[in-house]
């Protein structure tokens, strides 16, 4: 009998490995088939194993590094910026073209300038704002995510809220969003307003009409600003996103569950629930088309899976020409 012939593995690195959103990327990418790990680099835990920091990844022997960015790139096949926006624009600027590279910061989600400014601050690289892709595969399309060299995955928010209003692109009159989301999204060091023993209790709109999420939804709705009621909503509780987006259509549409008919993590489901996606790379969705061009359209993500590592990983597949699914599909939700 002829021996298995195995896909080769690639080298995959995350520079920013000890936040939330970097140590829920490695706890997938070390589920990945085609992936082994070459750097996890951190400048504030440096020369520490990875179970000394996070317990319940104890068993793998991997130390945090603070290797330098181009070393990182120069003995890796990808490399995974997980870093807070702002932070990410240098590396990202030093990085791209020299190898594949996966931004999951806000730093290249838009595409001009001027744009980033209003809502975040002046950009150090402008002329590289074009050079990204923007990783939301269900929305720009397969193809141009697998030609990609450099990726900017999508906001949390941004993304579940894009998934309710694709289908209806170019016929939106108005769309009101509600989406409320877990303690996880708002990182690690606690503050304030954001520290779980605060919310655990409570529930509490926050930017409403002004956070930065806003431009990543309109581009992707077809709408201007002025026709968004945008009211993130922080909830009490770790992981998730329940988001519901009513929206006023000037014609009727198609169904819009053709509109993802191909897309492995998007379910239409009957009912949703942030029970039913923790854990998962899967986007549950549901829609309600009414009369009078109303629809109420609901949508629940992990933000830390779909809203961040998962996604950057189904981009990676793309652009390595992996199938889709490969290290996400066989990781069902955590229930209960």
């Amino acid at each position: 009998m002829g021996s298995l012939t195995m896909a080769p593995k690639i080298r995959a690195s995350i520079i920013g490995a000890t936040g939330y959103t970097g140590i829920e990327l490695l706890r997938l990418l070390l589920l990945h088939p085609n992936v082994e790990i070459a750097y996890l680099t951190s400048r504030q835990h440096p020369r520490e194993k990875i179970g000394n920091l996070y317990p319940h990844l104890a068993n793998y022997a991997l130390e945090v590094t603070d290797t330098s960015p181009a070393d990182v790139a120069k003995n890796s096949d990808v490399v995974f910026l997980a870093l807070p926006h702002k932070t990410a624009q240098d590396i990202a600027a030093e990085l791209h073209g020299k190898v594949k590279l996966i931004d999951l910061s806000a730093d290249f989600r838009l595409d001009d300038a001027e744009t980033y400014a209003a809502y975040y601050e002046e950009h150090k690289h402008p002329q590289l704002l074009k050079e990204f892709v923007y990783g939301l595969a269900e929305v720009v399309g397969r193809d141009t995510v697998a030609k990609a060299q450099s990726v900017a995955n999508p906001g949390c928010f941004a993304l579940v809220s894009q998934l309710l209003l694709h289908p209806f692109k170019g016929h939106i009159v108005q769309a009101d969003i509600f989406a409320m989301t877990g303690s996880s999204g708002a990182g690690k060091t606690p503050v304030d307003g954001t520290h779980h023993p605060v919310r655990n209790h409570n529930v509490k709109s926050y930017n409403v009409n002004k956070h930065r999420h806003i431009p990543e939804i309109i581009r992707t709705g077809g709408i201007a600003a002025s026709q968004l009621n945008f009211v993130p909503t922080s909830g009490p509780f770790s992981r998730g996103i329940f988001a519901q987006a009513f929206l006023t259509l000037d014609a009727a549409v198609a169904q819009p569950e053709t509109v993802y008919a191909n897309c492995p993590f998007i379910r239409i489901q009957k009912s949703v629930e942030v029970a039913g996606i923790v854990g998962s790379n899967f986007a549950d969705l549901h829609f309600s088309v009414g009369t009078g061009g109303r629809v109420l359209a609901q949508g629940a993500i992990d933000n830390l899976v779909k809203g961040a590592g998962g996604s950057a990983i189904q981009n990676m597949n793309l652009m390595f020409n992996f199938d889709e699914g490969a290290g996400l599909a066989a990781i069902a939700p955590l229930y209960p």
